[in-house]
């Protein structure tokens, strides 16, 4: 078996912290919809952010963006035979 590092490019960095910032379903879908204001690739990684979030809810959030990223660009986690679904894992509804 071969193993790899994930090393985000600035683009799917830009996708993260756009889907981390849209806790429902239908703000999500604004982030993969070009003509959105909210679309990720408008992203300023360079702006600052402030959080007003107690941390659990960041961590759920944060949690939240990188699964649902990882299943949209077709990454499986596997961990003793058993495969997860990213997608269902990431708490957004289909």
């Amino acid at each position: 078996m071969r193993t790899g590092k994930l090393v985000p490019t600035d683009q799917q960095l830009q996708e993260i912290f756009a889907v981390f910032s849209s806790p429902t379903g239908y703000e999500r879908d604004q982030v993969y919809d070009q003509s959105s204001p909210h679309f990720y690739g408008r992203e300023d990684l360079l702006q600052e952010y402030s959080l007003t979030q107690e941390k659990r809810e960041f961590a759920e959030d944060a949690w939240r963006a990188v699964i649902y990223t990882l299943s949209r660009h077709g990454f499986v986690l596997r961990k003793d035979d058993i495969e997860f679904d990213l997608a269902a894992s990431s708490g957004y509804e289909r």
